[in-house]
């Protein structure tokens, strides 16, 4: 059997800002000493955990009292909808108190809702980014022996485009992307970045004095559970195959007193069976299980044997539906919302609702 390629890392959103913030402060400095410092090639950005990397410079311009780098996001093998968007960070001379001030400029988002880490009003950089970009100017400031006061202004030319298909409208973060990162580094089909995202539309949730959170395992089940219940946008979060990060998440935040929890069977299957994370690699679809909750169910031996020879959950879910075993689908259903309460100890409460093929709605838990 052949050996699996190791998957690259990339860069952070981050630590774009951070390569054209020195590569920029470098020729600007250089320039307006009269050093007529070379444009970089690559910086060397300090990382937030220790260390340095090496980041490619696309191109430096450099004119009287301001310089601009641009740097073109590589994400690795991980996938990112900013990968390969150019990064255009300016460094403009403002003064001679030594302040660093950093803005977002054409396509970095401004925040709008509270409950994230960056408070409203203010671009979509979050802390260790900020960080990173003060440092790699200081950096430059030391090298060169000065001190001026700068403003940093980062811009993603496509960053409005790219932001519509990120969380960022639904999280109240609007005109463009964030800048992001915590390590600088981008691990390979990142569980972190996944779950960054369903935790920050849990806060915005929290902070914006709404008290249910609907978890959607896909894009159709949410619309079958915003169809159902009416709730203000803010209210959806989608999960993928990350229900359990989500849900021991909420669990810790005060202020969730109700929790809906919307898939498709497939999906549901798993849950049933106590698989919070549900991707393929992780769990795959327990034939057995559903075999069993036939029987429980009252489904005869050839039902049994067509569940047991299924190719996918899809297909069992039309098994059951052809022979009027539905109670088979309200089982499953009602064990995802067992399940699922047992993330609370029974403090909340928890709805579960089911999205089927033929765009029939189970449902088990609170009613409205």
């Amino acid at each position: 059997m052949k050996a699996q390629k190791a998957l690259r890392k990339g860069f952070t959103t981050g630590t774009c800002a951070a390569a054209g913030a020195k590569a920029a402060a470098h020729a600007l400095f250089g320039h307006t000493l009269g050093k007529r410092a070379r444009a970089e090639r690559s910086v060397f950005v300090s990382l937030p955990r220790g260390g340095e990397i090496e980041i490619p410079v696309e191109s430096v311009l450099v004119e009287k009292g301001f310089a601009r780098a641009s740097v073109i996001k590589d994400a690795g093998d991980d996938p990112d909808v900013t990968n390969k968007a150019e990064f255009i960070t300016e460094v403009r001379i403002t003064g001679s108190a030594g302040r660093i001030v950093i803005k977002g400029g054409e396509g970095v988002g401004t925040v709008t809702k509270p409950g994230l880490k960056i408070g409203p009003g203010r671009p979509a950089i979050n802390p260790v980014p900020l960080k990173m970009i003060r440092l790699a100017v200081k950096e430059e400031m030391e090298r060169f022996s000065v001190s001026p006061s700068v403003c940093v202004t980062v811009t993603v030319p496509e960053g409005r485009r790219l932001a519509e298909k990120t969380m960022n409208p639904r999280l109240g973060i609007v005109g463009g992307i964030s800048i992001l990162g915590t390590t600088g580094i981008v691990e390979p089909m990142s569980l972190a970045a996944f779950t960054h995202s369903i935790y920050c539309g849990v806060d915005v949730i929290v902070a914006g004095g709404f008290d249910e959170v609907v978890f959607s395992t896909g894009r159709s089940s949410e619309k079958a559970a915003e169809k159902l219940l009416k709730l203000p946008p803010a209210s959806y979060v989608l999960t993928g195959d990350h229900m359990g990060s989500a849900l021991r998440y909420a669990s810790g935040k005060k202020g969730v007193d109700k929790v809906t929890i919307a898939g498709q069977f497939g999906k549901f299957t798993k849950l049933a069976a106590g698989n919070f994370e549900t991707h393929c690699s992780d769990s795959s679809v327990d034939f057995p299980f559903l075999a069993r909750l036939a029987v429980q169910n009252g489904a005869g031996e050839g039902v049994i044997k067509r569940i047991l020879g299924a190719n996918t959950a899809r297909e069992v879910y039309f098994i059951l539906r052809e022979e009027r075993l539905d109670k088979v689908i309200n089982e499953a259903v009602r064990l995802v919302k067992e399940n699922s309460a047992g993330f609370f100890g029974g403090k909340i409460k928890i709805r579960a609702i089911l999205a089927g093929y033929d765009n029939i709605i189970f449902s088990s838990g609170l009613d409205r």
